[in-house]
């Protein structure tokens, strides 16, 4: 309950209440009570326009501010059109007064504006803090122990010291500042939040020690609110933070299906195959990103298919193209569904981790089929489910090639190229013995990549 508001019921009871206390409280300050402490102190109904242009003209005069005039004057230093805190000499002015008034109201007002308008290195902030500092203990709780425990008015260790607690606890800055008192939404979402959480972004990305399903629900605690970033600025950050510490290491499959199916949601990343400007501020995150998808988008083929349309000759092609993968033999991949196969993918991967879908009257596509398309060196391969053929061509930039990463396709498009036929295609009988048709892909991706495989790694 905000310190106005308290005092006022108060006062009101003293002089028209009852001489003893009443048996019951009255409902007016059990409604108080449940206001969230410093309510009352934030910006009110008023014209804040007129007020900045009043409060400028006084400042100028050197006129001496009443405490209203300083209580709402706090908010005309950023969120106003005339902003005292872009002119020095008037934020100079104003602040001397509210050092010298400690009056409760307007300390606490100047603090909240602080807060939900703090933006690092802008103009009037360090002025501000410092006179913040010199009013903690005018302004009560929970300012007095915020500025004790978290030196919440220093620009600079403010923020790193909630963001460590924050990262400590495996909670979000918010959490943290609500546990020591301050719980009103619009601080808790404003600009001071900023830092906190870039902080605890980049304290993740760091460590290495943190668990990978543990990792994931952290970051999304931290940096998502409804589906969406608390703050676009941190699309990278937690990117990082969520794929970095995981270069160098092996990762559980369900953790990176969950992980990509959140990071292509996100607005302003997305699947950097397909939005790689989104990601270019951070190449290595991208790396393994790419990576993870060209993994996934193996594993939707394989899986899907084995789904849709189970097949003893199936584990064939899954040892074959996993290790050519494992090989690093393949650079991109983009998988082909039709509506079957996009349900089972969806039940399977999540629904945000896109792929390619066959054209509507597409020729020759029965239910359940689908097409692994692969960057090989500097050609591309489509691989077709069923009993359909592996297909090469040499050069993928070639005019009439297929290309990977299309929302829609043609299934004569990937039969036959448009204009560009396929140099060999190999049909993938017998599976075993010399003439396997597993020999014959290997030595054509040799000669595409220059790597020489081992039979015992694919057969």
């Amino acid at each position: 309950m905000s310190t106005l508001l308290k005092d006022a019921i108060s006062e009101l009871l003293i002089r028209h209440g009852p001489s003893r206390a009443p048996a019951i409280e009255p409902s007016v300050l059990r409604l108080a009570r449940r206001l969230p402490e410093g309510r009352g102190d934030l910006r009110g109904a008023k014209n804040y326009e007129e007020i900045a242009v009043r409060l400028k003209t006084a400042l100028g005069r050197g006129e001496r501010l009443t405490k209203a005039q300083a209580r709402d004057g706090a908010w005309c230093l950023w969120q106003t059109e005339v902003a005292i805190a872009e002119e020095p000499d008037l934020l100079k002015a104003f602040l001397a007064q509210v050092r010298a008034l400690r009056h409760k109201a307007s300390s606490r007002a100047l603090a909240f504006s602080y807060l939900i308008s703090f933006q690092a290195g802008g103009p009037g902030f360090a002025a501000v803090a410092s006179v913040l500092r010199d009013l903690a203990s005018v302004m009560g709780e929970p300012f007095e122990v915020l500025h004790h425990k978290l030196q919440i008015f220093d620009e600079e260790r403010g923020p790193r010291l909630i963001g460590d607690a924050a990262f400590a606890k495996r909670k979000s800055p918010a959490a943290i500042l609500e546990e020591s008192g301050l719980r009103l939404q619009q601080v808790l979402a404003g600009g001071y939040v900023e830092p906190c959480a870039r902080r605890v972004l980049q304290r993740a990305a760091e460590d290495l020690r943190l668990p990978a399903l543990e990792r994931l629900d952290f970051i999304q605690l931290v940096a998502v609110k409804g589906g969406k970033l608390n703050f676009p600025t941190h699309k990278d950050l937690v990117a990082n933070a969520l794929l970095l510490p995981h270069r160098d290491r092996e990762v559980e499959k369900n953790i990176k299906d969950r992980t990509l199916d959140f990071l292509v949601s996100l607005e302003g990343l997305g699947d950097p195959r397909t939005r790689s400007g989104n990601w270019v501020g951070i190449p290595q995150a991208r790396d393994v990103a790419i990576n993870w998808l060209t993994e996934l988008a193996l594993r939707q083929f394989l899986d899907v298919v084995a789904a849709v349309n189970p097949n003893v000759n199936w584990p064939y092609r899954r040892r074959f193209w996993e290790a050519m993968h494992k090989s690093g033999a393949i650079s991109g991949a983009w998988v082909v569904l039709d509506s079957e196969g996009t349900k089972e993918a969806h039940r399977r991967f999540g629904r945000n981790v896109p792929f390619g879908r066959f054209g509507y009257g597409s020729s020759g596509v029965q239910a359940g089929h689908a097409v692994l398309l692969l960057r090989i060196g500097s050609g591309m391969c489509a691989e077709w489910s069923f009993d359909g053929k592996c297909r090469f061509w040499a050069d993928s930039q070639r005019k009439g090639a297929p290309e990977l990463y299309k929302p829609q396709y043609d299934a004569d498009e990937l039969r036959t190229g448009n204009r560009y036929a396929p140099v060999e295609e190999i049909v993938h009988i017998p599976h075993q013995g010399q003439n396997a048709w597993q020999h014959k892909a290997a030595r054509r991706i040799s000669s595409m990549t220059g790597e020489r495989f081992n039979s015992k790694d694919y057969m």
